[in-house]
């Protein structure tokens, strides 16, 4: 009968416990940095405030104009602002009123009729 004496090793009761930290640490990796680990959350909940605000933005706007369409609307219009705003993008004026432009260019010109103001190239 042989016998046969083995020296112990070192590194084989290591190999074990140096494959479990391994895996520990890929997965502790990829749980903070991956695609779905604790920084992609961080990002997400920052484009989800954003994305919020803008929300927030759009329908305060969105209730600005339903505000002035319902100013227009026939059951309530206010004949003083459809005239007020005809009158602003049209540029009239009746004859027998006096029209003063404020933030007007300094050359501006108040015609009877109409409001129209020079540039550059009219001056000389």
């Amino acid at each position: 009968m042989s016998t046969r004496q083995r020296k112990k090793s070192y590194v084989r009761p290591l190999i074990v416990p140096l494959l479990a930290l391994t895996f520990t640490g890929y997965f502790a990796w990829h749980g903070w940095h991956g695609s779905f680990g604790m920084e992609a959350r961080r990002r997400l909940a920052q484009e989800a405030e954003r994305l919020d605000h803008d929300l927030a933005r759009a329908k305060a706007e969105r209730a600005a104009v339903e505000r002035r369409v319902n100013l227009l609307r026939s059951a309530n219009l206010e004949s003083d602002m459809l005239d007020e705003r005809a009158r602003e993008i049209l540029g009239f004026a009746n004859g027998n009123e006096v029209a003063i432009v404020i933030g007007a260019p300094q050359q501006s010109i108040v015609n009877r009729n109409r409001v129209e103001s020079k540039t550059s190239t009219d001056i000389r």
